[in-house]
């Protein structure tokens, strides 16, 4: 179980790596609308494959699942529009592990003393890993001068309480019916997102060809597909690891996805650590070994 959870992490940090570097080199729509089309034919793919058992509302439960984490995405990239990031990252990271640990305790799954304290060390290292430099250090940027921000962390909870609802939904299937939930997860955000995109070329292709618009490239289209991938990869691995044990461990240790993306921008991009980050990443190592033991 702690090995499939840190995959899980390892997925969706390296995805979310991979889907930022493809962002800057075309727009936003095409690498989440064509990622997610991608994921729902390797999802299905491997639902075909090593899925055991086809239940049609685990499938329904999948769908409504991957609504709320659309929403949450939604929401995520408003906040990070109007607000601070240093802000918004953090609050939606803890409450995107808080919600399912909560629903898992709630259910009656007590982990062990010792595992208690490394989940609450891990959201801890989730916190810090989070944290976005800023000029001044006190988390405001002069773009969110003025605007209120018990809206901007209303709105990151909101994100976070989105993602955690995917975790939640997906939690509510069967075990032996494992990928078939985010298939049908899949199945509504890629049909939206490629109605979306179907919309934007037709509106490209109606406003002549001066309209200005970011040029496709091999890499480019590489990238997409790693993320479509990796995405597909983690929510399965998601799914074989709340199968396999405490649902409250596996929400919080794959809540530490940022460990992977900030460790790959800081040796790929050179992108520096601050201090919290620092202190973020060793957390993290200690936090997993807590719940490993106990």
């Amino acid at each position: 179980m702690i090995a499939l959870s840190l995959l899980t992490a390892l997925a969706f940090g390296v995805g979310d790596f991979c889907g930022g570097l493809a962002a800057k080199r075309t727009t936003l729509l095409r690498v989440v609308g064509f990622a997610h089309i991608i994921g729902f034919f390797g999802v299905l793919i491997a639902a075909l494959v090593i899925g055991n058992v086809l239940l049609w509302e685990d499938v329904a439960l999948g769908a409504v699942g991957g609504a709320f984490g659309g929403i949450g995405a939604a929401l995520l990239y408003r906040g990070l529009a109007r607000g601070p990031m240093s802000v918004v990252a953090p609050v939606t990271a803890i409450s995107s592990a808080v919600f399912p640990a909560l629903w898992g305790l709630a259910r009656g799954d007590r982990p062990s003393a010792l595992a208690a304290v490394g989940l609450v060390v891990a959201l801890s290292a989730i916190w810090m890993v989070s944290a976005s430099d800023d000029e001044d250090g006190l988390g405001v940027d002069e773009s969110a001068v003025g605007r209120p921000m018990l809206v901007v962390v209303a709105e990151s909870l909101a994100a976070g309480a989105g993602f955690g609802m995917f975790f939640i939904f997906m939690d509510l299937t069967d075990p032996a019916s494992s990928p078939w939930a985010v298939v049908g997860a899949r199945a509504l955000t890629g049909s939206l997102l490629g109605a979306l995109l179907v919309v934007a070329a037709v509106r490209l292709r109606a406003s002549g060809p001066n309209t200005a618009d970011r040029p496709w490239g091999m890499a480019t289209v590489s990238l997409i597909v790693v993320t479509g991938f990796l995405d597909t990869a983690a929510n399965v691995l998601f799914l074989l690891a709340i199968g396999a044990g405490s649902f409250v461990v596996v929400a919080v240790l794959t809540s530490l996805y940022p460990v992977a993306t900030i460790v790959l921008a800081s040796t790929i991009l050179n992108e520096s650590l601050n201090g919290r980050q620092k202190v973020g990443l060793p957390l993290a190592l200690v936090s997993t070994a807590l719940i490993a033991v106990g």
